[in-house]
């Protein structure tokens, strides 16, 4: 009886020890896939990336809200300043004209009204560059520019607030679009595109892959009912682009290979490598390390030219960037909390200079109800001991929860009712502005 018990236990034993080195052997073979290590290799910088992104609770005015701002420019250039190419003089004006620039813009959205409201305005001293509206009320758009048409014009249905109700507000779709195109991107990385090696994994990324990876992308979308409804909503032609074989994306002499160098059993990305290839040239960009600490190295033609040391935390990036020579030629620094984030950054080799510091600060926060954000950049950018480049840009928010656009649209026209005049003026536009702030 004994014996047999023994027998039993050993056998049971034996059972589990084969189901467990199984089970290991099919988790093993699965994380070694090239497919499973990019998709997992993705989800780890996704969430790194999510985590800089965040924003506080407190800043969340769900779908009623009225954003008032205003861009002001301050810069100047001794390089382009005393320019004799016609080029150059043009960057010259536009630097000028966007210093004398008034530019200020308001936007709002009441989600129960299914009312939404933008205008922008741009102004050099006394001429109005432009003064344009566009308002959606219920499933119709409206848009208006002053000195072009003589009234709103009606562009037809518009489906943006059947994107929203009760239970799903603007952030969760964009949350559900951005999630979902990063699983299709897994899911249609072909085995094809890979190739492997004891240590490491590579993807390549030509034209023909891109076009292919695209392509599954937009037919993902189209049969995801979720996605489907929420840009369809937004612009009914958006799904039905297509990836033409004639269209070129990446050049013929032209490609990528992502390389990750994982751990040997458990697969554990250690380095990730791009590599972009031209005919010419082959940049290559390496992250050597984990998720709190790494270095960084960035090579021409396999010759190292910088590296930098990474240190990440929470709120925290921190970067010291050296030469070849080891020589310390800059810093990054990026500080993050609820209400601010200031960026650092300072690079200088050879005869290239460059200093930029970037901040956002929210102040008078109301939580849910309003609050002020200003968003400031200033940089210096020097080549040759000649500044080529500096100055300030400056954008000013104002953001509360209520809404008090009123907009009399009854006697808009058709879009088919404007004249040819109307079109031609609208069409050019773009080029009409550009010349403007180039003279």
């Amino acid at each position: 009886m004994k014996k047999t018990k023994l027998l039993l236990q050993i056998f049971i034993i034996i059972v589990l020890v084969s189901v467990i080195s199984i089970g290991v052997g099919i988790y093993l073979n699965n994380i070694g896939e090239p497919k499973y290590i990019f998709s997992k290799s993705i989800d780890i910088i996704k969430n790194k990336v999510d985590n800089y992104n965040k924003i506080s609770n407190d800043l969340d005015l769900n779908d009623k809200y009225s954003i008032k701002g205003n861009i002001e420019f301050d810069l100047d250039s001794d390089y382009y300043k005393k320019a004799t190419k016609q080029e150059e003089k043009k960057t010259y004006n536009l630097i000028k004209n966007l210093n004398n620039m008034n530019t200020s813009f308001l936007i709002q959205k009441n989600k129960s009204k299914d009312i939404g409201y933008i205008e922008l305005n741009e102004v050099i001293g006394k001429e109005e560059i432009i003064n344009a509206k566009y308002f959606i009320n219920n499933s119709t758009k409206y848009y208006y520019i002053n000195g072009i048409l003589d009234n709103y014009i009606n562009d037809g249905s518009c489906n943006y607030f059947e994107n929203v109700n009760s239970n799903t507000t603007e952030k969760d779709n964009i949350d559900y679009l951005h999630n979902f195109i990063i699983k299709s991107i897994k899911n249609n990385l072909k085995e094809e595109y890979f190739t492997s090696t004891d240590d490491a994994v590579t993807l390549r990324i030509d034209d023909k892959n891109l076009k292919e990876i695209l392509s599954g992308i937009l037919v993902d979308l189209n049969n995801d009912k979720e996605s489907k409804r929420i840009l369809d909503n937004i612009d009914k032609s958006i799904l039905k682009t297509k990836i033409k074989d004639e269209d070129t994306y990446i050049e013929k002499d032209e490609y990528y290979k992502i390389s990750i160098y994982t751990s040997k059993i458990l697969h554990k990305p250690l380095k990730y490598q791009v590599d972009h290839i031209t005919k010419d040239n082959t940049n290559t960009y390496i992250y050597e390390g984990n998720e709190s600490k790494g270095k960084f190295y960035y090579l021409v033609n396999n010759k190292e030219k910088y590296n930098a040391s990474l240190e990440f935390s929470k709120d925290e990036i921190k970067g010291k960037i050296k030469d070849s020579s080891n020589k310390s030629i800059g810093e990054f620094k990026l500080d993050k909390n609820n209400y601010n984030t200031v960026i650092n950054y300072t690079f200088n080799d050879d005869n290239e200079k460059l200093d930029l510091i970037y901040s956002s600060k929210y102040t008078k926060v109301k939580k849910n109800t309003s609050f002020n954000n200003k968003k400031n950049l200033s940089f210096k950018y020097v080549v040759n001991k000649e500044t080529k480049l500096r100055g300030e840009i400056d954008i000013n928010l104002e953001v509360t929860n209520k809404f008090s656009t009123i907009v009399d649209v009854t006697n808009s026209k058709l879009k088919s009712n404007m004249t040819k005049e109307e079109k031609e003026k609208i069409e050019n536009l773009r080029e009409n502005i550009k010349n403007r702030l180039e003279r």
